[in-house]
C-alpha cells in the first residue's frame, strides 16, 4: 500500500512525513536547527547562526564560536570577550596598551625616558643618559650627573664645571695652581723667596733669610741685612763688613784703633 499517494518519492528522507507535505523533504530532521534551512542544503545543520564568525566551523565543533581566529593568542580567552585578543598575556603591565601595538609590553610608562630602552630592561628608567657618568647612580637621581666622583670636593660643583675638583677652596690664592697640588696654595708667589716657608705664613716673604739679623726688618727692604745695628755709626758700612763698627771715621789715624777705643783718635802714635 502506498502511504504517500501524492509524493512520488514516496517520503524521500524517511521522517514518516510525506514529500507533499514535508517543510524539507530530504532531510529526515527537518530543518533540526530552526533556522529555515532545511539540512540537506544548510551548511551547518545544527547550528541556527550558521557559522556566525565565518571560520568554516559550525557552532557545536567551534571552540570559539563568536571568534574567527579561534583564540588567535592562545590564552584560552576567545577574541570576541578577550580585551587582548593577540596578546596572550593580556596586557602585562596594565598600561591599557595590548602587546602587539604596545612599544614596551612589560613597562607601564613605555620608555618614560625616550631612550628607546624600555623601562622593564632600562638600568636608569627615567635617564635617557643612563647613568652617563658610570657612578652607580642614574642621572634623575644623581647630584651630580657628568661627575663619577660625585662633587669629590665637596664644594657643590660638580665636574665638569668645577675647575679644581679637589680644591674646595677653588685656588684660594689666585694662582691658577689648583689647592690639592699647589705647594703653596695660600701663597700667590709660591714661596718667592724659596726658603721653603709659603709667603702667607713666612714673616719675610721676599727674604730667603727671614731677617737672619733679628732687627725686625726683612732682608728685602734692610739696608744692611747681616747687621742687627743697621749701621751703628751712620758712615753707610753696615756693621757686618765695617773694620770700625762704631767710629764713623773708620781709625782716621790709621793705628788699628777705632776712634770708640782709642784715646788718641786723631795721634796714630797715641801719645
Amino acid at each position: 500500500e502506498d502511504l504517500c499517494e501524492q509524493d512520488p518519492e514516496s517520503d524521500a528522507d524517511s521522517d514518516d512525513i510525506c514529500g507533499d507535505v514535508d517543510s524539507c523533504p530530504y532531510d529526515a530532521n527537518n530543518d533540526e536547527d530552526s533556522d529555515q534551512i532545511c539540512g540537506n542544503e544548510d551548511t551547518c545543520p545544527i547550528d541556527a547562526t550558521n557559522d556566525e564568525d565565518s571560520d568554516a566551523i559550525c557552532y557545536h565543533a567551534d571552540s570559539c564560536p563568536l571568534d574567527a581566529g579561534n583564540d588567535f593568542d592562545g590564552d584560552v580567552i576567545c577574541g570576541d570577550v578577550d580585551s587582548c585578543d593577540q596578546d596572550e598575556e593580556n596586557d602585562a603591565d596594565s598600561d591599557f596598551a595590548c602587546a602587539n601595538v604596545d612599544i614596551c609590553p612589560f613597562d607601564p610608562a613605555n620608555d618614560a625616558d625616550s631612550d628607546n630602552i624600555c623601562g622593564d630592561v632600562d638600568i636608569c628608567p627615567f635617564d635617557p643618559a643612563n647613568d652617563f657618568d658610570g657612578d652607580g647612580v642614574c642621572g634623575d637621581v644623581d647630584s651630580c650627573s657628568e661627575d663619577a666622583e660625585n662633587n669629590a670636593d665637596a664644594d657643590r660643583i660638580c665636574s665638569p664645571d668645577d675647575v679644581c675638583a679637589y680644591d674646595a677652596e677653588h685656588d684660594a690664592d689666585g694662582d691658577e695652581i689648583c689647592g690639592d697640588v699647589d705647594s703653596c696654595p695660600h701663597d700667590s708667589g709660591n714661596d718667592h723667596d724659596s726658603d721653603s716657608i709659603c709667603g702667607n705664613v713666612d714673616s719675610c716673604p721676599l727674604d730667603y733669610e727671614n731677617d737672619i739679623d733679628s732687627d725686625l726688618i726683612c732682608g728685602n727692604i734692610d739696608e744692611c741685612p747681616h747687621d742687627a745695628e743697621n749701621d751703628a755709626d751712620g758712615d753707610y758700612v753696615c756693621g757686618d763688613v765695617d773694620s770700625c763698627a762704631y767710629d764713623a771715621a773708620n781709625d782716621v789715624d790709621s793705628d788699628t784703633l777705632c776712634a770708640n777705643v782709642d784715646v788718641c783718635s786723631l795721634d796714630p802714635e797715641n801719645d
